[in-house]
């Protein structure tokens, strides 16, 4: 049968409100209008996303059931669970779509009005730096550790707070219960606007657009720090070729309208197109780093 000629489920292995269920909120109703039929944005949290992932992969692989991808739930995984009923590389890789880079974010009375500030207080005195940690592998621990690697300090010395999630994790850095905070720009935009926090780098190879005057972690003199939260879309293992050439094609046209761009923006997204072989060269880039800094 011609595809896609039903409704297709995209699974969001999180709550809703998040940057993964935002930009897929985002991107569906584009690729609805694009094909003609329903696509559904259905959230399915916990586990460790490893419940939603698994009702991807044992679907049937003809496109109608997908993953919303991202690091935890593919270069991270393996790592924050030792044993998976399922083995990542199975599944079908299909396309990167969007991304958001990860903030460093300090209360807004706080004395470090630099990354370098933050940087030279953690070197002083590791064991009283106190910084915001999900419990596991993901892209705010990894900016955070990517940070620690940079300036010298072993993680091991420093005084994570471990925290739920993201959302927590930025309550808690805007009350300034912890002296750092890491989140994407979906987590930070209210307590920035009612100016609770400050942002003192972005770690991404640009400055991000809704933060203009912010400089990259690079800019601040950590050019090894960048740590960019994607999403995107993979599917049950075995799809066939002629269908993950049509979610290719339909993503990097979708990524390339200025209407959905505008729309990413706005929930702190912003376009980055990989096909598969792309997607599989930065998820196994990704997974050997974060092996590299969870083994401290």
């Amino acid at each position: 049968d011609k595809f896609p000629s039903r409704a297709i489920e995209i699974i969001v292995p999180f709550a809703a409100g998040g940057s993964t269920d935002l930009g897929m909120r985002v991107i569906a109703p584009a690729l609805e209008a694009k094909w003609g039929v329903p696509v559904r944005v259905i959230n399915k949290p916990g586990g460790n996303t490893v419940p939603a992932v698994s009702e991807v992969m044992s679907a049937k692989p003809d496109g109608y059931t997908m993953l919303a991808d991202g690091p935890p739930q593919s270069s991270m995984l393996d790592t924050v669970v030792k044993t998976l009923p399922f083995a990542v590389a199975d599944r079908t890789f299909v396309a990167i779509a969007a991304y958001t880079p990860m903030k460093y974010v300090v209360p807004a009375d706080s004395p470090f009005k630099t990354l370098q500030d933050a940087a030279e207080a953690a070197k002083k005195d590791p064991s009283s730096f106190t910084w915001t940690s999900l419990g596991g592998a993901g892209a705010q621990d990894m900016a955070n550790r990517q940070f620690f690697k940079a300036i010298g300090v072993d993680v091991t010395k420093t005084r994570p707070i471990q925290l739920k999630g993201g959302s927590e994790a930025i309550t808690m850095t805007a009350g300034g219960h912890v002296k750092m905070g890491v989140g994407s720009f979906s987590s930070i935009a209210a307590p920035l606007a009612a100016n609770k926090l400050r942002v003192i780098a972005v770690a991404s190879p640009q400055r991000w657009p809704n933060l203009p005057d912010t400089p990259t972690a690079k800019e601040a003199g950590f050019p090894s720090i960048e740590v960019l939260y994607w999403i995107g879309f993979s599917g049950p293992p075995k799809m066939p070729a002629e269908i993950v050439a049509a979610y290719d094609k339909a993503v990097r046209e979708l990524v390339a309208d200025p209407k959905v761009a505008e729309g990413l923006l706005r929930v702190g997204l912003q376009p980055l197109y990989a096909d598969a072989k792309g997607m599989v060269e930065r998820i196994n880039r990704e997974n050997a780093e974060t092996k590299e800094l969870w083994s401290r």
